[in-house]
């Protein structure tokens, strides 16, 4: 006999409907206590089932936080696990768990790319375990399972420890005999079976039907599925698909939202408050967005009618030590044993020996350290930065893209790795901003000239217990020991979900040279505590001690130089400039030092051309991008942006917009003084329709370069290619000021003559990054689209 049980903690009821009378029903706790909740009444309902109602009032409830969990036994028989747990939602703003505002801090599994199989030698179930330990102790409390429907074991492990799932059923699409796509094939069986075999279990949160269908308010049997899961588990959250649809569909209690591909800083910054990704599937009622007549023209906001989830976020890699990865997993699987391996359809990605061998082959060795932490740091960044501007907005949570790196395929997007191990990111750091409670600081950038008033709005991200906290608020700025307060409060009240605390106004200090500073707050209460920080940029006014000999076409740099110049000594043997042409290659042959800001997109030299690529300072997705990351060599750069070795949003006006040189092919060995990490990942579009597999040296792990220098013939060429747009902001202005009051100092050691150099820059062919990198480098749209695709010559209906 099967059983439906299911609460209403608000209510204190617990209910338990089952197809034929019970005699007796026996409860148990988590160690098999016996605990007998009051029964209260019993009746028929109208598909022929028996509903028994108790009062749960002496039972705790089941969340993440608190996982109280237990047994029901009917008639003597077996025990089936509970929880005293419901979800729903109010608004569009609001997921209540147990009648509780809730915020989901969620991430991914399921699929074999977003997977990895056991790797600890044990059983699923104690693989699970840690699994989900390691999640939580970095704050997650929610699980998607992408397309997949998870072990039971697993499910077992989460309603034991604590842990939402979100599991995906899954759909198709018909295909006719030209490959053509058609419409939606959606099994009602699998559907209504898998419901009723887990919707007794605490940990199941939400039944989605399936990934990233497109329009789904407009399928009539996405709205069926919908009302079937809703009569089959009231107390669930039924999500139509994850990613797409429309804003105001009724098909779903909760969306998923694809909103991931911008970088929430600078001109994105309100990346999860704008409408524009809902723009894309319209509306449910086909009613227009934008309307044009003869008096006005009027758009629309898309605001979503149900709570939203981000879809598949947070993807940002970072570089792995392939060396390390390779001696873990051979250790592994000598240990695991060649059955071991068989059973779990485990063996060695080729990406464990195709990366190492490329690194070689591209003499990278001596590089891969600075590359691997350059990457690791502005992958936290990053997360950093995304999170607590996503916990800033009416969004209700995440799912992130990944927690565990994917073992089979090579983009490292975990914060753990494919053994569930901790890599580089202390947990600590991390529950700043994704416990249950952040402070957050909405800070419209991070870069500040000193004696700038700043006004600092303080928010609260809180959803612990209890309603109302009351405690001291502290902020303050510091450097190193030196301490400023600017606030102290006592008896704050501090209710759940986001709210602002405070706008603290204050004056940065006055600076001789660039500094870096924390704006630090905490709120503290009894037996509680919680902190953040962020970092404060703050920059002299700088100077130019020497004027250039100047050749430049309508630049920035012209501007800059006019501005900050403070000496009017001219310097006869350094020339600055923003154009390669022949004149440069004069200066060179008569001994100059020639000082060239260089983009590619400059007009006026025609058939002159550095191979680079454009780049933009946000982190790499998956597959899309080339930024993982700068290191500043040079100790006069770390000096001009306040920055260390290895840098993070300090350099975002630098590096946005700007190029980068590819040293790869490069005629002699160039001196680094301010260089960018390209990814070690495919473009998936290399494998998917040209069916490359392997690893191209000329397309992985680039080695790009933002500030070098080379003797050339009888001169020096010293090459700057960040954005100069931007040359008024401090951080830009400081970096070039310190570049060229820093010229004299810089001597490479090493170059070519002026007839092979400029064979270099003449006979070089354009470089074309690949589909989803150009994608990447356009950077105006949250998420790509099927007009994109079709832009890139992919029909997107031929690949199943």
């Amino acid at each position: 006999m099967s059983f439906f049980i299911h609460s209403s903690p608000e209510n204190a009821l617990l209910f338990c409907e089952c197809e034929n009378p019970v005699k007796e029903f026996s409860f148990f706790d988590r160690e098999k206590n016996p605990v007998q909740p009051s029964p209260l009444s019993v009746r028929s309902l109208e598909n022929g089932t028996f509903q028994y109602i108790f009062s749960s009032a002496n039972l705790k409830e089941w969340s993440p936080e608190t996982p109280e969990l237990y047994y029901l036994s009917a008639d003597s028989g077996a025990l089936i696990p509970f929880g005293i747990v419901s979800l729903k939602t109010v608004g569009n703003k609001m997921v209540l768990v147990n009648g509780e505002e809730y915020f989901f801090r969620g991430y991914i599994r399921g699929i074999v790319a977003h997977d990895h199989p056991n790797m600890s030698g044990k059983s699923k179930y104690e693989s699970y375990l840690y699994h989900i330990s390691q999640a939580k102790k970095y704050g997650f409390n929610l699980v998607r399972f992408h397309s997949t429907i998870p072990d039971e074991d697993f499910v077992r492990a989460a309603d034991e420890l604590g842990l939402f799932i979100h599991m995906e059923i899954g759909f198709s699409y018909h295909y006719d005999e030209n490959g053509k796509k058609g419409g939606l094939l959606v099994n009602n069986e699998n559907w209504s079976n898998t419901i009723r075999k887990f919707r007794n279990h605490p940990s199941v949160a939400i039944f989605c039907i399936g990934n990233e269908m497109h329009s789904s308010g407009h399928v009539p049997e996405v709205m069926q599925l919908y009302r079937e899961g809703k009569r089959l588990a009231p107390s669930k959250l039924i999500m139509d698909n994850s990613g797409w649809g429309e804003f105001d569909r009724t098909s779903a209690d909760i969306f998923s939202q694809h909103i991931a591909y911008y970088y929430p800083y600078m001109h994105h910054r309100d990346m999860f408050i704008t409408d524009k990704c809902w723009h894309l599937n319209g509306s449910a009622f086909d009613t227009p967005l934008k309307v044009s007549n003869k008096d006005a023209e009027t758009e629309r906001n898309a605001t979503p009618v149900k709570p939203v989830l981000a879809h598949e976020a947070i993807h940002y890699i970072e570089i792995p030590d392939y060396e390390k990865l390779n001696r873990k997993f051979d250790e592994f699987a000598e240990k695991a044993g060649k059955d071991y391996l068989l059973k779990n359809d485990i063996s060695k990605p080729r990406y464990l020996t195709e990366l190492p061998e490329l690194i070689r082959k591209k003499g990278l060795e001596p590089k891969m350290k600075d590359y691997r932490l350059a990457s690791q740091k502005f992958k936290m960044t990053g997360m950093k930065t995304y999170l607590e501007r996503l916990r800033n907005s009416q969004l209700c949570g995440f799912e992130m893209l990944q927690f565990a790196d994917c073992l089979k395929y090579e983009n490292k997007n975990g914060i753990v790795d494919f053994f569930d191990d901790d890599k580089f990111i202390p947990h600590e750091w991390m529950l700043q901003f994704n416990g249950e409670d952040s402070l957050l600081c909405d800070l419209p950038e991070e870069c500040f000239y000193g004696n700038t008033e700043l006004k600092v709005p303080i928010l609260f991200s809180r959803f612990s217990k209890p309603e109302v906290l009351r405690g001291t608020l502290h902020i303050f700025i510091k450097q190193d020991q030196n301490i400023r307060d600017l606030y102290s409060g006592e008896n704050i009240s501090a209710v759940k979900g986001l709210q602002k605390l405070a706008d603290v106004t204050f004056r940065l200090p006055e600076v001789k040279n660039p500094e870096k500073w924390e704006l630090c707050a905490e709120f503290i209460s009894e037996n509680y505590r919680v902190a953040n920080s962020w970092e404060l940029r703050v920059y002299p006014k700088p100077s130019v001690l020497k004027k250039f000999q100047q050749r430049f076409v309508n630049s920035d740099m012209e501007q800059f130089l006019k501005e900050y110049t403070a000496a009017s000594a001219k310097s006869s043997d350094v020339t600055v400039t923003d154009t390669l042409d022949q004149n440069l290659f004069n200066d060179l042959e008569n001994g100059k030092t020639v000082v060239l800001f260089y983009h590619r997109d400059k007009i006026n030299q025609e058939g002159f051309y550095l191979p680079g690529s454009l780049d933009r300072c946000k982190p790499c997705i998956w597959d899309r991008g080339s930024h993982l990351g700068a290191i500043a060599y040079a100790d006069f750069v770390q000096k001009s942006l306040a920055c260390e070795r290895y840098c993070g949003n300090e350099i975002f006006h630098l590096c946005n917009g700007g190029y980068k040189l590819n040293l790869d092919h490069f005629p002699c060995q160039v001196t680094e003084l301010f260089s960018c990490v390209d990814k070690p990942v495919r473009d998936r579009m290399k494998g998917l329709v040209h069916k490359i597999k392997e690893f191209q040296v000329d397309d992985t792990l680039r080695n790009f370069c933002y500030l070098g220098a080379l003797n050339v013939g009888n001169g020096t060429l010293i090459f700057s290619t960040v954005s100069t747009e931007k040359y008024q902001s401090p951080e830009c202005a400081n970096y070039f000021a310190g570049l060229l009051n820093h010229v004299e100092y810089i001597q490479p050691e090493t170059g070519t003559d002026l007839k092979t150099f400029f064979r270099y820059v003449t006979e070089s062919p354009v470089n074309k990054e690949d589909v989803m990198n150009h994608f990447w480098e356009i950077d105006n749209k949250p998420v790509e689209d099927t007009l994109f695709w079709e832009a890139t010559g992919i029909d997107l209906s031929k690949i199943k």
